[in-house]
């Protein structure tokens, strides 16, 4: 009976950190959830456990998400980078000028503890925006994460560029 208790706590808190989502398959409980776009079509979206990978030409998507200290790393960074603060949009490119290749509005929503922010940016972002560097280094932060998953590793290279 002694051993039988903590045997229950054990597995209690084991339990408390592994989800088995709808399809079988078990991970961390997605406490920072993220759905970041960027490039053309790359996307990370750990509210449904996906990556999408831009392959130029064609996507080829997989389940990832992200573990616990992968999440540990995200959420410190959320307040070193100052996300919450940030404003919703950070550069809006002119009308006026065009970019070639033009990848579109590139994103990243976070959703951690009671905030759940979007944040919109065209790319190039003007170098003397006051936000560029925060953007930047936590989406910087968020794919050496992804590249590094075993998952991302297992998807076929990249075939093409943009010209």
């Amino acid at each position: 009976m002694k051993l039988f208790v903590p045997l229950v706590g054990s597995l209690v808190m084991i339990g408390c950190c592994i989800f088995s989502s709808p399809s079988g398959v078990s991970h961390d409980v997605q406490f920072v959830q993220i759905f970041m776009h960027t490039n053309a079509l790359d996307e990370l979206d750990t509210f449904r456990g996906t990556y999408q990978k831009d392959l130029i030409p064609g996507t080829l998507k997989t389940t990832m998400w992200l573990t616990t200290r992968e999440q540990d790393i995200i959420a410190n960074a959320l307040d070193h980078y100052r996300f919450f603060s940030l404003p919703d949009t950070i550069y809006k490119r002119p009308t006026y000028q065009s970019v070639e290749p033009d990848l579109g509005p590139q994103m990243l929503r976070i959703k951690y503890k009671n905030q759940d922010k979007t944040v919109v940016w065209d790319s190039p972002i003007d170098p003397h925006n006051k936000s560029k560097y925060f953007i930047e280094r936590l989406t910087q932060l968020i794919w050496d994460i992804v590249t590094s998953k075993p998952e991302y590793k297992a998807l076929p290279p990249t075939k093409g560029g943009y010209q």
